[in-house]
């Protein structure tokens, strides 16, 4: 076993055992140990990715998620304030994938966005599908994809090779800051 994985694990084993998660009752707390898991992951894969193609992937598929994360938070939350909130968020999402395409068209970059979701995301919004907690989940979540959206930017500014997805990634690490300050309020106060 790789010692990446090992570190996970033991990662995991702590926080389900010790974590925020085992505040919660039952369900939600496993659901929360897994989000939790998956967030881990996710910004491991995010410290980790700097080559073009790998950033275009991955910052797509976090568009994705976040637009049919938001579809679920607007018809299933009670707040008006989180469906407000994720009306902005896939608005928001939906903006930057257009102007990604633009951006990889304009410059003629060889990378090109994913269309879907990956296994990981694909069960995080099962979870959300069908969580009673779903206001309380909606906004654990969407502070984990922010988080690991903004390492990738982050890292990719940093260590980017193309200048023009390089500018991408400066201005919406700009907006995600603003974003993740906004959902920070809003988790605080709901």
């Amino acid at each position: 076993m790789s010692p990446v994985r090992i570190a996970v694990l033991v990662f995991l084993l702590g926080l389900i055992q010790n974590g925020p998660a085992s505040a919660l009752p039952g369900r939600d707390a496993l659901n929360a140990a897994k989000d939790a898991a998956s967030g881990a992951l996710g910004e491991l894969n995010a410290e980790i990715t700097t080559r073009t193609r790998s950033f275009v992937a991955e910052y797509s598929i976090n568009d994705h998620y976040v637009v049919e994360a938001a579809r679920i938070a607007r018809r299933r939350s009670a707040s008006s304030r989180v469906q407000a909130f994720a009306a902005t968020l896939a608005a928001d999402a939906r903006g930057s994938e257009i102007e990604l395409r633009q951006v990889l068209h304009g410059h003629n970059v060889d990378a090109h966005p994913v269309s879907g979701l990956d296994f990981r995301r694909r069960g995080m919004i099962r979870e959300l599908a069908s969580t009673p907690a779903v206001t309380r989940r909606y906004l654990a979540q969407q502070l984990l994809a922010m988080r690991e959206e903004r390492i990738l930017l982050r890292r990719y500014t940093g260590r980017g090779k193309v200048l023009a997805v390089k500018e991408f990634a400066e201005r919406r690490l700009r907006r995600v800051d603003e974003l993740l300050s906004t959902l920070q309020h809003l988790q605080h106060g709901t």
